[in-house]
């Protein structure tokens, strides 16, 4: 069970590692580099101390471990990179990252809170600087929207502050989403997140009753396959 566990984690790298190689040019030379030049470096420092064997083999060893691991922080930051052009202007995009990328300390839902016919979309999330509010789509449709849910999460946690962030061509790119949350001062303490959260969820309209008057969703449809 192990070794298929090991077999399919292994599977999954070559086939992101194949994905990268063909996406983004020159990223073969990123890789090679990041797994040559610490690799080089543990064989010079072999080299030197030639005189003790333990500690040329502990170097080479480590110079192998090294070049591992930044080879991997390499790749991870490629594929990021690369998720985010694949994201940017597409609908659900900032659902994909909340469900996929949010931190653990943070509160929150890929569901969103309000959503209009034109599928522009409000988001909630809850962390230490309060709540925060995110919009997806256009601006101008949107911003209705937002205020509604404002006002909402105001009358319900009043002390609490509220930060709103819009992602779109007329706001933040999405690859700055989580840095613009994060860079927000700590406002309330890591005890509240859960409380407020699980406050507005329970007292906050919720998501289904935002669909938009038109649609069913017990009668949508995935789309057929092309």
């Amino acid at each position: 069970m192990a070794t298929e566990k090991k077999k399919g984690r292994i599977g999954e790298l070559i086939e992101v590692l194949v994905l990268v190689v063909k996406r983004v040019p020159l990223a073969w030379l990123w890789l090679a580099l990041s797994a040559l030049i610490p690799l080089g470096a543990g064989i010079a420092l072999a080299v030197v101390s030639v005189g003790n064997p333990v500690g040329a083999v502990l170097w080479v060893v480590m110079g192998i471990l090294a070049g591992l691991l930044v080879f991997l922080i390499v790749l991870g930051q490629i594929t990021q990179r690369l998720m985010y052009t694949n994201l940017e202007g597409q609908i659900g995009a900032v659902s994909s990252l909340i469900k996929n990328q949010l931190r653990r300390s943070w509160r929150g839902s890929e569901i969103p809170i309000r959503m209009n016919k034109s599928t522009d979309t409000v988001y909630r999330l809850v962390g230490r600087p309060g709540v925060v509010i995110i919009s997806e789509g256009q601006r101008s449709r949107v911003a209705p929207l937002v205020e509604e849910a404002r006002k909402e999460v105001a009358r319900i946690v009043p002390a609490v502050p509220i930060h709103v962030i819009h992602v779109g061509a007329d706001g933040i790119a999405l690859k700055d989403m989580f840095k613009t949350m994060y860079r927000f001062r700590r406002a309330i303490r890591g005890a509240e997140v859960l409380v407020v959260s699980n406050r507005l969820n329970s007292i906050a309209k919720t998501p289904m009753s935002q669909m938009p008057k038109g649609i069913d969703p017990t009668k949508m449809r995935a789309p057929k396959p092309r």
